[in-house]
């Protein structure tokens, strides 16, 4: 865990620095009406919602049928082994971890819709389709980051905390989904659904200057508010959370903004004389 703690705490900096600089790009005046900010190719956004889900579906299931935690090493676990940031978890009700869990799906479901919204724009409802796909691209995309990339539980594994709670009997404390605490699904897609809303948001109304800042900032409270709630149902540690909120707001961020570059599209000429045969390309930023 310390190699893969020491790579995550690098690839976390690189793509924080990057979704700033990326929520900080666009400057000027609101859209005209009906104008398009991102190019959504139907057939490329479609195939990998689609494909995307499907692969995401077989990660889960993957997940679910890791083999369950032997009695003796359930026993011989402790608290020792925890980092002292992480001991948090370690101090919570276990006997409330029903309602605090079913608290944190409900604030997902919710922030998985959060971009709904977005259609009460004039603006954004005209290309609803380009970011329905779209969004549905990012959802894809992000819980294939948590399913099948080196970062997740397919391929890090860690105990969640329920495994070190004694007051809770065996069976809740041995199953093979107590192995995939790091890291947090739920916060990832929470996260993710509520930076991609911003980052629409703030896409097409430019203008808003520095108050985009704040329609971020907002964006970091329901994450933050289902990781609470994930530590309080003993599923994730605070580093699992916050690395979830992390990659979550990345993909949230990252995605649109690929789609919005694709709008300023590489021009190409040929380039054919006696001295000088070629091609020339000019991509406008």
């Amino acid at each position: 865990m310390t190699y893969t703690y020491k790579n995550m705490q690098r690839w976390i900096i690189g793509t924080c620095l990057l979704c700033f600089y990326c929520s900080s790009f666009s400057q000027g005046t609101t859209a005209s009406p009906g104008e398009k900010i991102y190019e959504a190719n139907y057939w490329i956004s479609g195939s990998i919602a689609l494909l995307g889900a499907a692969a995401s579906n077989i990660a889960r299931g993957r997940l679910r049928d890791k083999p369950g935690i032997a009695e003796i090493h359930v026993n011989r676990i402790t608290a020792k082994g925890v980092n002292r940031f992480d001991r948090w978890a370690l101090r919570q009700d276990p006997f409330s971890k029903e309602k605090a869990q079913k608290v944190s799906d409900r604030i997902l479901y919710a922030s998985a819709a959060l971009p709904i919204l977005l259609f009460l724009d004039k603006d954004i409802r005209q290309n609803w389709l380009d970011i329905s796909l779209m969004y549905a691209e990012t959802q894809a995309i992000n819980s294939n980051m948590y399913g099948w990339s080196p970062l997740g539980p397919n391929f890090v594994e860690r105990y969640r905390p329920a495994v070190y709670y004694e007051e809770l009997p065996l069976k809740e404390r041995n199953f093979g989904n107590l192995r995939n605490s790091f890291y947090s699904g739920h916060v990832a897609s929470t996260a993710t659904g509520a930076f991609f809303a911003a980052k629409v948001f703030s896409d097409y109304h430019p203008n808003l200057g520095g108050k985009k800042y704040l329609l971020f900032g907002l964006a970091v409270l329901p994450p933050a508010v289902v990781g609470i709630y994930r530590i309080k149902a003993l599923k994730h540690f605070p580093s699992d959370v916050i690395v979830g909120a992390a990659i979550g707001a990345s993909i949230g961020i990252l995605i649109p903004e690929f789609h919005r570059l694709a709008m300023n599209r590489a021009s190409f000429s040929a380039i054919y004389s006696e001295e000088v045969k070629g091609l020339g390309m000019i991509y406008r930023f």
